[in-house]
């Protein structure tokens, strides 16, 4: 969906309400236009929406911490 927004004497624009609960606004600067991408306030917390797992937060957070464990180790073991 696009939106048509004025631009004030001081460059800013105001963006339509449904932005209003994002934190910030990547912009990329495309040349001729932007595009801004929407960060939430809480992004793990939005992605638990959009991602989907059978395994809860904590069992992946321990799952990762000891495959980085276990890879610090590889690499020290290397050197």
């Amino acid at each position: 969906m696009g939106y048509v927004v004025k631009i004030d004497d001081r460059g800013r624009i105001k963006l339509p309400k449904n932005y209003s609960s994002m934190s910030s606004i990547i912009i990329l600067d495309l040349g001729n236009f932007f595009i801004g991408i929407p960060i939430p306030k809480d992004p793990i917390l939005f992605s638990s929406n959009v991602i989907k797992s059978e395994r809860d937060t904590i069992k992946l957070r321990n799952d990762a911490e000891i495959n980085m464990k276990r890879e610090i180790e590889e690499n020290a073991d290397r050197h």
